[in-house]
């Protein structure tokens, strides 16, 4: 990838934002860049990979997929370019990818490993002040989550059961979940889950299939 292209891709990224002329010149020269393609359908990164280098999305659309820590029920949705893969998991407790990512187009990558981001943190106050910041926000929003008051109806349970569990805010989800599952989630009983379900699909918010619920739109969900 031409120099010229690199710079202009980099200021996409929330990691290099804000960063000068000069600085980006100094790392696009200092900087041990990978390249990679993905063709969709290929899976790029599973669950429990060792999260030692970090995944920019450049081009293209992945699948996520997240599993519940006992596999009995899971998560779809999808990312589009540019995006960065969880730096988060990157440094602390558990180092490693907790989500499946698969392209769903073919799919363009710049990687860089833990040795290469460890050293810009240091050199560059920019980035650092970036990565501080993704860790930041994401902290602050689940520091808040429990305290956030009960929803009042079912179907905001129901809601919220989802939208806590999505990598992003917005975007079509899928859940594949058994609905005495998701009964037993919320602690309430499935006739009254699949009451709530279906008036939620009158309402055009999902869409009920066998073992599966679609949710075009999450941000169209109630709060």
């Amino acid at each position: 990838m031409p120099g010229f292209q690199l710079h202009d891709k980099l200021l996409d990224l929330p990691l290099f934002q804000g960063m000068s002329n000069a600085d980006l010149s100094v790392i696009i020269g200092q900087t041990k860049f990978g390249f990679h393609k993905f063709q969709g359908g290929k899976t790029v990164i599973k669950e429990y990979d060792a999260c030692d280098t970090l995944f920019f999305l450049m081009k293209g659309s992945l699948t996520v997929e997240t599993y519940a820590d006992d596999h009995g029920y899971r998560l779809i949705e999808e990312v589009h370019a540019p995006a960065v893969l969880q730096p988060e998991l990157m440094f602390g407790l558990h180092q490693y990818y907790n989500r499946t990512y698969s392209a769903r187009t073919e799919c363009q990558f710049i990687t860089l490993d833990k040795n290469e981001v460890m050293r810009l943190l240091d050199e560059f106050i920019i980035f650092r002040l970036n990565f501080l910041n993704i860790l930041s926000t994401q902290c602050q929003k689940l520091s808040r989550r429990l305290w956030r008051t009960p929803p009042a109806s079912l179907s905001l349970r129901i809601a919220e059961f989802i939208r806590s569990r999505c990598l992003l805010p917005t975007g079509g989800k899928t859940l594949y979940i058994k609905m005495t599952r998701l009964a037993d989630e919320l602690n309430d009983s499935r006739l009254d889950i699949s009451r709530a379900l279906n008036t939620m699909q009158s309402s055009n918010l999902l869409e009920l299939h066998r073992g599966r619920v679609h949710i075009p739109a999450l941000e169209h969900l109630p709060r």
